[in-house]
């Protein structure tokens, strides 16, 4: 049985995943998609489905903070992680935390404005750049600004200061693939990197490096299951 299991990262919702999901089900994936709730107050953790299978497959897909709000238990159970633009703290300790602070300071205070859909407009369209939004979660993304749970969104916002441990707690025979966008706009590449760099120190897996030109933090215009499909075979 192959399963996947995907978390969306701050801001976004599970239709980021829509159009990546097509290939996956047509290939007999299982697929399940967590949803955090920052535009209803529909929250949704998956469980893997229990299989007998030999060949068994249980692969999160993970977007940036969505790491961090994946439960833990799903990660230690699983086969494959994919990491996508991700990090454990995203404050680096480089020059530009202090810019970076403020950053999220002025989104902080947008939020508590009631300001918030203007900051998310513009979030979103500086993660897909130099994309453009991808169309049909741009429709869907829209119409949900109308129902947010600014509460959620500010208090997950608030836990991107924390300075955290690394995560112990994963398998260290887990397959990972660390997808890394070069052009991404929101996350410090000291930040990625130094995930990256204890992953590699840990595990008893190297994780696989795919780095993807022409793609911000926010992936459009690309086929995963192809990339993803490349990484097993090989």
């Amino acid at each position: 049985m192959k399963q996947i299991i995907t978390q969306h990262g701050w801001g976004l919702n599970k239709h980021f995943w829509d159009d990546y999901k097509v290939d996956f089900l047509n290939n007999n994936w299982h697929w399940q998609d967590n949803e955090r709730g920052y535009f209803s107050k529909n929250n949704y953790q998956a469980n893997w489905i229990k299989s007998d299978s030999k060949k068994e497959i249980r692969m999160t897909l993970c977007h940036s903070y969505g790491f961090h709000l994946m439960q833990k238990k799903t990660l230690k159970e699983a086969t494959h992680i994919v990491l996508i633009n991700s990090f454990n703290n995203f404050l680096p300790a480089n020059s530009k935390r202090s810019f970076i602070l403020r950053s999220l300071k002025r989104m902080e205070t947008k939020i508590i404005k009631d300001t918030t859909k203007d900051m998310l407009k513009e979030f979103i369209h500086r993660s897909f750049m130099p994309n453009d939004i991808n169309n049909s979660f741009k429709n869907i993304f829209y119409k949900s600004l109308e129902s947010l749970n600014k509460t959620l969104l500010l208090n997950d916002l608030k836990q991107l200061y924390i300075n955290r441990d690394f995560p112990v707690f994963l398998k260290k025979d887990c397959k990972i693939i660390f997808i890394k966008s070069e052009n991404d706009l929101i996350l410090d590449y000291e930040s990625n990197k130094n995930f990256l760099d204890f992953l590699n120190r840990t595990l008893d897996r190297k994780p696989i490096l795919i780095k993807l030109a022409q793609q911000g933090h926010c992936l459009n215009n690309l086929n995963l299951y192809e990339i993803l499909l490349n990484t097993f075979n090989n």
